[in-house]
This record gives C-alpha cells, sequence and structure tokens, in this order.
C-alpha cells in the first residue's frame, strides 16, 4: 500500500466527526461495488484540506493510500463509481452535521464585539444575499449558456448564498432550478426576524412582497430588508405619496443627501402586484476618485437613522468576500460534479470542513481568520502555526474597538 506523497492534513477533523459520520452510513449499490455517505464525506473532506486532490481520478488515487486507509471502510474509492453516487446522493442529510457544529460556534461567541451595541444587536440577525456563477461544461444541463462580447458561448452553474454577517456563516445555500431568478431562489429561503440584504440585482416587487405575511388584513412585518435599486426611471420604479425625513448631523456626515417615506405605485392588474406597503428610500452618495456616485437603497427598516441604513448595506460585501473564497480557495472554480446534488455535497463538505476549523481555533470568525484559514485550506500553513498570529491580530483588534468605543463615549457626552 503507497503513501500520498505529500503530508495528508485533515485527519483529526475527521475524528471529532466519527458520531456524525456513524450516523450517515446508508447503503448506495453500484454494480457488485458499495458506497456509502460517511465515506464519500470524509474522502470529501481530506480532499478539502490537501489541495493536490482537486478531480475524481486524484480522489481515486488517494483513497488508495496508508493515509487514507484510516479513516474509510474500503480499500478505493473507483472514479465512476464516486460519480455515480454524487447522482444518488442527498446532501440535506449533511444538514444536521452542518446545524449542529453552527450551534457550538455559537455557544463559543462573545455576546460583545462592537463598542455600538445597537448596531451590534442589529447585526447579529443580518444576512448579506447573492448569487455567483461557476464555470461548468455543456453537458450540465441545468446549466446557463450565454455569450460574450467575442460570441463564446459559456456555460456556468449559479450559486446562491445567504451569509449572516455576525458570524461568516451561510444560513442558505442553493444551487437554484433552472430558470428559477435570484430573487425566486431568495423568497424560497426567507426567515422570519431577518434584515437582508441584496444587490440591485434583486429588483422585484415579488421579493419585497415575500417579507410581509399577506394573509392578514394588512401586511405585517415578518422580516426586514434593505435592497439596492437603480435611480428611479425606465423599469426602477418611482416612489410616490412622499414624505421628506429629517435628516440629523451623523447622517449627513454618512454621506446621505434624502430619506423620505413612500410607497412604490403598482397595478392591481400586473403580473406582480405589490400590496400596498410603506417604504423607505435612502439616498447616499460619495466621492470617489473625483467622480459622484449615487446609492438608492429601498428598505422598510422605519424606526432606525440613514445612516445605519448605510451602514447596514455596506456589510453586504461579505457575502462577496465569502464567494470569492469558495472559488480561490475551495476550489469551487472547478466542478468535480455535473449534477446538482453532486455539487451540493461538495458544498456543504466545504462549508463544515469551514466550521470544524473556527471551532478548533476557537476564535469568532473574521476576516482576518478567515484569510489566514485560506493559507491552511491551500496547504502552505497548519492551524498551529496561524494560531500565535491570529492571537497576535485579535489583541490588537480589541484595542482598537476599545479605543473607538472610548472616543465615541467622550464625543457623546
Amino acid at each position: 500500500m503507497k503513501d500520498w506523497p505529500e503530508q495528508v492534513i485533515g485527519g483529526k477533523y475527521v475524528r471529532l466527526l466519527r458520531r456524525e459520520l456513524d450516523q450517515l452510513r446508508s447503503e448506495q449499490t453500484h454494480g457488485n461495488r458499495q458506497l456509502f455517505f460517511d465515506d464519500v464525506f470524509v474522502v470529501h473532506l481530506l480532499a478539502f484540506f490537501n489541495p493536490s486532490v482537486r478531480t475524481l481520478r486524484t480522489i481515486e488515487d488517494f483513497s488508495q493510500t496508508r493515509q487514507v486507509h484510516k479513516h474509510l471502510s474500503l480499500r478505493r474509492i473507483c472514479k465512476s463509481t464516486l460519480s455515480d453516487f454524487h447522482r444518488l446522493a442527498d446532501p440535506e442529510r449533511l444538514e444536521p452535521i452542518l446545524q449542529g457544529l453552527r450551534r457550538q460556534l455559537a455557544r463559543k461567541q462573545c455576546d460583545v464585539r462592537s463598542g455600538d451595541h445597537d448596531l451590534h444587536q442589529l447585526l447579529k440577525n443580518t444576512v448579506a444575499v447573492d448569487g455567483t456563477f461557476l464555470p461548468a461544461v455543456a453537458e450540465v444541463a441545468w446549466a446557463v449558456a450565454n455569450s460574450n462580447n467575442h460570441g463564446t458561448i459559456k456555460h456556468r452553474a449559479r450559486l446562491d448564498l445567504q451569509l449572516n454577517v455576525s458570524t461568516w456563516i451561510p444560513e442558505a445555500m442553493v444551487v437554484p432550478e433552472p430558470g428559477q431568478s435570484e430573487a425566486d431562489s431568495a423568497i424560497m429561503q426567507l426567515q422570519p426576524g431577518r434584515i437582508y440584504l441584496y444587490d440591485r440585482g434583486f429588483m422585484s416587487f415579488p421579493l419585497l412582497a415575500a417579507h410581509y405575511d399577506l394573509t392578514a388584513e394588512a401586511p405585517a412585518v415578518k422580516s426586514t430588508f434593505v435592497v439596492r435599486y437603480r435611480l428611479a426611471g425606465g423599469n426602477s420604479p418611482q416612489l410616490i405619496d412622499c414624505v421628506e425625513r429629517k435628516l440629523n448631523g451623523e447622517d449627513v456626515a454618512a454621506g446621505i443627501v434624502s430619506d423620505r417615506v413612500g410607497r412604490f405605485r403598482s397595478s392591481h392588474s400586473a403580473r406582480h402586484p405589490l400590496p400596498d406597503i410603506l417604504l423607505r428610500e435612502v439616498i447616499v452618495q460619495s466621492e470617489q476618485d473625483g467622480i459622484t456616485k449615487t446609492l438608492r437603497l429601498i428598505t422598510n427598516l422605519l424606526d432606525v437613522s440613514a445612516g445605519t441604513v448605510a451602514l447596514l448595506y455596506r456589510y453586504r460585501w461579505q457575502v462577496e468576500l465569502f464567494i470569492r473564497w469558495l472559488k480561490s480557495v475551495a476550489n469551487f472554480n472547478h466542478l468535480i460534479s455535473h449534477c446538482r446534488a453532486g455539487m451540493l455535497t461538495h458544498l456543504y463538505v466545504t462549508i463544515i470542513a469551514v466550521l470544524l476549523m473556527y471551532l478548533h481555533t476557537g476564535y469568532r470568525p473574521s476576516k482576518y481568520l478567515f484569510s489566514l484559514l485560506s493559507l491552511v485550506a491551500a496547504g502552505s500553513a497548519s492551524v498551529e502555526e496561524i494560531l500565535p498570529i491570529l492571537r497576535r491580530r485579535e489583541r490588537q483588534c480589541a484595542l482598537q474597538r476599545a479605543a473607538a468605543a472610548r472616543r465615541h463615549a467622550k464625543t457623546s457626552s
């Protein structure tokens, strides 16, 4: 039996999940071979931590090594068998593992992180929403085909993510059905009591309406949103029956030039009529390289300042950072499965691997931890090597937050 030519990383994480892996064992038959979900999960998890294992063929070779055999119940995971298994797998069976790790991480997190307690409470329930396209081959029947400026046809598979901006943990991961828009996909994942942040690709009356309970006599808010809309005109609706709201000094300092409430006009004969709901329009302007940029935000958050609305929307960039990380570090620019179930299984394993690293380091997820864990996932460093760096960085950030809180208290008094 041969050894893998490089150090195999990630075995301790497999051992941490041994009880959960035993619950995954369910027989899947392929000819005269048998393959189990726990073995598939283990080999994908180890592949995540070992960057040279990135294709079905290298996974097959990897599964036959002495280091990997310690964690598998069979001597070899055949490339063709694994490909067939991806079509049969139910990735939702990994959801209990994901939820269990989320609960463990929540118990380890501190209650206070920011000097602004009110903002911190809002961020705990704030979810950034976005979608991204991943390269796919023409054989992926559910992929989207489009052409660029040079007429080249490209096939891409879409992945929709909803990321909690306070914990940096995905709350929803969806490979949408063929033809399903980003807004329609987001509607299916809405949870009550959340604040959702959307970019302008989510301009949709049905999406706005989905945040309300429309079964009562008057629409009742189930969840709130901040969505970027194009400036009024064309297919971007005007706000009517407007009432201006007074700006305070903090609003002006945040670049707010207009804050008003009103309604979107919606014909009852329209294909997707909008219920009679009160909306707020916040216009933000900023200077960048001598160019004035204008941001139009539509929200149903009526009891916070306009500056807070603008600040909340700034946190939407975290889901874009997470997506970039998925593509560059978690290797989602190369799909090892051509089916939706296989792609979702790969995604679940990736997120579980990230949560395991969070728990192993003992630190709350942050952009610094995210960056350092990227080195671990790429095989450039071990968790033990990054911990001293992370401790120093977290101490520096804690001192900076404390100093900012003192300055804020001094100016407010």
